[in-house]
């Protein structure tokens, strides 16, 4: 059964009817809501709800909008919060059984944040346990016999069965980019260290990043001021984005994991943009790319170790096989394998840097192929490079294939220049969203 929400509302469309008089905060949350009761039961997005405290919040940000006070363009939207990260009053489960129920004591930074800036939290949204490998409760908006993705499962299938209009995630490995993909919506991981980690669920020092799940980019942008102190960028896209990008076309690593459907769409999607006027070029990656899955398991799992071991020697049953398995196998990591990880770590991004030389953007498939089914996660090869790297990337739906599962590409850009990937994925989604929507009609 296809849940998913057309046509999608968006962050933008909500502001300015909520500004125009035309849309109360409390109107919205009761769409949302009405999404969650009729669909919740089939997709599993939510861990923990709690619709007194939003429709409270909702009723005190139209009090204030009655008063003359706007907060910015998150006023009034319901905004789904990942549960590895901690929302005042709702408990941080993090997807395991064994964490305390008791309810977070503060707000994590980011939802500090995003709370003066007018957000409503409905809830916290379903994880894979401590956002690993193992399947979550959820499934897939599209079709229910497939995986979301993870380990941002609920706030993905959330944002694309409309119960909520964005969402916050964090990635690892491809923990926002392959929901994102597999539920037809659009994500961002920024820049490694743009987004502070206060307040979360702490897997890997040196790979995690918080980022957002919504429909747009200028949404997913919305969402990330409102996560951060830094730079606004949403003035970026208020203008019409005309010029367009030099885009480098990442074939050998990547395109050769992906699956038949996903070769055909990049295809089309390399017909479309070049039609529209954007110079492509074949970009080859430095030799040391090759090895970047090995090395990023071995951090990822060594640093897993140093955080979560000592909670899974003494609650190993309620961990699942998967972590299990990361766990396990991080211990046999030694000190000086994990210095030999960093150094690579350094090296790869600093050596992929030379891509850029040429283009704004590096543009590859988002996933190997449609949304599997949900006994596994799906394969984060094409995604894991990149929180490797720390390079900021950005992922929009571009197709449907013809059993009915989105696909998607992901945008690649400069860790340095991250305007320039905003600016070029605006760009991208202007020449492809169209025919994505008309697909999904």
């Amino acid at each position: 059964m296809n849940l998913y929400q057309t046509p999608p509302l968006t962050i933008a469309d909500a502001q300015q009817a909520i500004k125009a008089g035309q849309l109360s905060c409390r109107e919205l949350l009761t769409q949302c809501f009405q999404q969650i009761e009729q669909k919740e039961p089939a997709i599993h997005a939510w861990a923990y709800l709690d619709r007194e405290a939003a429709f409270e919040r909702a009723d005190l940000l139209d009090q204030e909008l009655q008063r003359g006070r706007w907060r910015g363009p998150l006023h009034g939207i319901p905004i789904g919060i990942k549960d590895i990260i901690d929302v005042k009053g709702m408990p941080t489960r993090g997807g395991l059984e064994s964490r305390d129920p008791s309810p977070a004591s503060q707000d994590a930074a980011i939802v500090e944040n995003l709370r003066l800036e007018g957000a409503i939290f409905p809830g916290k949204t379903n994880t894979t346990q401590l956002a690993c490998f193992d399947p979550p409760p959820t499934l897939n908006p599209w079709n229910q016999a497939h995986t979301p993705g993870g380990s941002s499962s609920g706030s993905a299938a959330g944002v694309a069965a409309g119960m909520c209009l964005a969402a916050v995630g964090t990635q690892t490995g491809g923990s926002i980019i392959r929901p994102a993909s597999f539920c037809g919506v659009a994500g961002l991981k920024p820049t490694f260290g743009m987004v502070d980690r206060r307040g979360s669920i702490l897997l890997s020092q040196h790979l995690d990043h918080i980022g957002s799940l919504a429909h747009t980019v200028a949404d997913l942008v919305i969402l990330l001021d409102g996560m951060t102190d830094q730079a606004t960028y949403l003035p970026l896209l208020i203008e019409p984005v005309t010029a367009a990008p030099r885009i480098g076309w990442l074939t050998d690593f990547f395109e050769s994991r992906a699956e038949p459907s996903m070769q055909q769409a990049l295809k089309t999607v390399r017909t479309q943009l070049e039609t529209a006027g954007a110079p492509i070029r074949d970009c080859p990656l430095p030799a040391e790319f090759t090895s970047i899955l090995e090395y990023h398991l071995h951090l990822m799992q060594f640093e897993m170790v140093q955080n979560m071991g000592a909670d899974y020697d003494q609650n190993r049953e309620f961990y699942g096989p998967a972590i299990s398995q990361v766990l396990d196998a991080g211990r046999e990591l030694s000190q000086e394998r994990f210095e030999v990880c960093l150094d690579y770590q350094n090296l790869i991004s600093q050596v992929t840097r030379r891509c850029f030389a040429r283009c704004e953007i590096l543009i590859s498939p988002a996933t190997v192929g449609p949304a599997p089914s949900p006994e596994t996660t799906g394969n984060p090869c094409m995604n894991a490079p990149w929180s490797m790297t720390g390079f900021p990337t950005l992922s929009i739906p571009v197709s449907v294939t013809e059993d009915g599962l989105p696909l998607a590409i992901q945008i690649t850009g400069h860790p340095d220049k991250f305007d320039d990937l905003l600016l070029a994925s605006q760009w991208c989604e202007n020449v492809l969203r169209p025919g994505f929507l008309e697909q999904c009609s």
